[in-house]
């Protein structure tokens, strides 16, 4: 990652962080970065997410930047991300997976990666859609699939 990369990385880790979390500034910020389609850039886009961001537009926007990867890639970075990000924005990760549940291509795609995802990241996936199902019941018929594969 070449030093204006990192440069770009930085000043938007630290407008969530400690700047407020502007979203203006944040879409600023994303427009920066350098080609954001891969899991690594996806799952530092989703570990950015944070349940204190005073405005969520600013979230939304972060989190619109990470689902610009293809499905398979998007679910990639987010299983690379899941275990910081239901334990630092259980919020977020909620709103994350319910999106992916949402969206046939990458509700698929979820259950054939999570299936060879290692144990520590299935663990949090089922636990993740559990707390999905308890909040929202009538997510079960979509959260089944999850469930069974990170079984």
């Amino acid at each position: 990652m070449s030093g204006a990369d990192r440069s770009a990385w930085d000043a938007l880790r630290h407008e969530v962080e400690r700047g407020g979390a502007r979203p203006h500034v944040i879409d600023t910020l994303i427009g920066r970065l350098p080609d954001r389609r891969d899991a690594g850039a996806t799952a530092a886009l989703l570990s950015l997410l944070s349940d204190r961001a005073p405005y969520d537009e600013g979230m939304f926007s972060i989190l619109h930047a990470a689902e610009a990867a293809d499905d398979a890639t998007y679910v990639a970075g987010l299983l690379e991300s899941v275990e910081t990000l239901t334990t630092a924005a259980p919020r977020w990760a909620s709103i994350v997976l319910m999106r992916v549940l949402n969206h046939e291509g990458s509700r698929d795609a979820l259950v054939r990666q999570v299936r060879a995802a290692p144990v520590a990241v299935k663990e949090a996936v089922r636990s993740l859609a559990e707390r999905i199902d308890a909040a929202s019941p009538e997510f079960r018929n979509r959260t089944a699939p999850v469930i069974l594969a990170a079984g």
